[in-house]
C-alpha cells in the first residue's frame, strides 16, 4: 500500500508538471485546437505502440474483457478537450479554466456516491485550499455575463467529462496493466478527434510537425499514461488536490519564460495550491509510516 501510494503521486506530480507546460507546445503550433488534441492523442498512441513494441509487450494490450469504463474514458478525454477549447472560444479565459477545474471538486462528491470512497475532513480541508488558491491565479476575474452563456455551457460540459473521466478511471479493473488502459484510452480519443478535423491538416509545416510530435510525446504519451497510473493508485480526491498544481505550473512557466508579471493574489494564490499539495503527500507519508509501526 505504501509503495502504490508513493507511485500514485509521483505519478501525479509528473502528469501535473507536462500538462501545465502545454502553453510551450500551444504558442509555437499555429494549427487549431481540433489539430493539437488529434495530435497529443494520435501521437501519444503511436510513441506507445513503439514503446510496447521495443520492449515486447505489444500483444500485452489484448484483454478478453472489455469493460465499458475503458472506452468511456478514452471518449472522455477527447471530449474534455474539444469543450474546454470550445470555451476558450466562446468567452472568457477565465471563465473556461474556472469550470474546467471545478472537475475535480465533482469527482469528489461523485466518487463519495458512487465508488463509496471516504474521505478525512483533511483531505476535504485541502482540497478546498488548492481550489482557494487556484481562485486566487485567477485573481476571482471570472464573469457571469449573460452573454457568455454559450462559454459556460461548453465550461460545465467540460468539467463535467473530466470528473466522469477520473470516476471511470477509478472503476477499470485492477488487473488490467496501466499501459494497456492507456492504450485504449488514447485509441478511443483519437477515433472521437477525427469528426473535429478539417482541410487546415494538410497546411501543417514542419515546424508545426515536429512540435505537434512532442505534444504527442510528452502530453498524449507520457502526462495521460501518468494520468492513469495516478488514478489506478490515488483515491479521487487525493488526485484532484494533487492536479491543482497544473495551473501553479502553467503561471510559473509564463511568469518564467515569457516575463508574464504575477500579481500578489496570483503569487499567493501559487503558495496555498503549492501548500496545500505538499501537505497531502506528507500527511499521507505519516499515516503509511504510522501503519507500518503499527504492523
Amino acid at each position: 500500500m505504501r509503495n502504490k501510494k508513493l507511485i500514485g503521486y509521483t505519478a501525479a506530480i509528473l502528469s501535473t508538471l507536462f500538462l501545465g507546460a502545454v502553453g510551450i507546445f500551444v504558442r509555437n503550433i499555429s494549427a487549431n485546437g481540433y489539430i493539437i488534441t488529434f495530435a497529443r492523442l494520435g501521437f501519444g498512441l503511436v510513441f506507445l505502440i513503439v514503446f510496447l513494441s521495443l520492449r515486447g509487450e505489444i500483444k500485452s494490450v489484448k484483454i478478453i474483457k472489455f469493460p465499458f469504463s475503458l472506452t468511456a474514458t478514452g471518449m472522455l478525454l477527447a471530449t474534455t478537450s474539444v469543450c474546454y477549447i470550445n470555451a476558450i472560444n466562446s468567452g472568457p479565459l477565465a471563465n473556461a479554466v474556472f469550470l474546467l477545474y471545478l472537475g475535480p471538486l465533482l469527482a469528489v462528491g461523485l466518487a463519495s456516491i458512487l465508488l463509496k470512497e471516504k474521505f478525512t475532513y483533511l483531505n476535504a480541508g485541502l482540497l478546498l485550499l488548492a481550489f482557494i488558491g487556484f481562485l486566487f491565479l485567477l485573481e476571482f476575474k471570472f464573469s457571469f455575463d449573460i452573454n457568455a452563456s454559450g462559454g459556460y455551457l461548453w465550461g460545465i460540459i467540460s468539467a463535467m467529462c473530466y470528473a466522469l473521466y477520473i470516476i471511470l478511471n477509478r472503476k477499470i479493473p485492477e488487473d488490467i496493466p496501466t499501459l494497456t488502459r492507456s492504450f485504449y484510452q488514447l485509441l478511443a480519443g483519437t477515433i472521437m478527434m477525427l469528426p473535429f478535423l478539417d482541410a487546415s491538416i494538410f497546411n501543417i509545416t514542419v515546424k508545426d510537425g515536429c512540435w505537434l510530435m512532442a505534444i504527442g510525446f510528452f502530453h498524449g504519451f507520457l502526462s495521460f499514461t501518468l494520468i492513469i497510473l495516478a488514478l489506478k493508485h490515488l483515491k479521487t480526491i487525493e488526485y484532484g488536490t494533487i492536479s491543482y498544481i497544473e495551473p501553479l505550473v502553467a503561471s510559473l512557466i509564463g511568469f518564467g519564460l515569457y516575463s508574464e508579471r504575477l500579481t500578489l493574489f496570483q503569487s499567493m494564490g501559487c503558495v496555498i495550491i503549492f501548500a496545500g499539495g505538499m501537505i497531502q503527500v506528507i500527511s499521507q507519508a505519516n499515516t503509511n509510516s504510522n501503519q507500518m509501526k503499527n504492523s
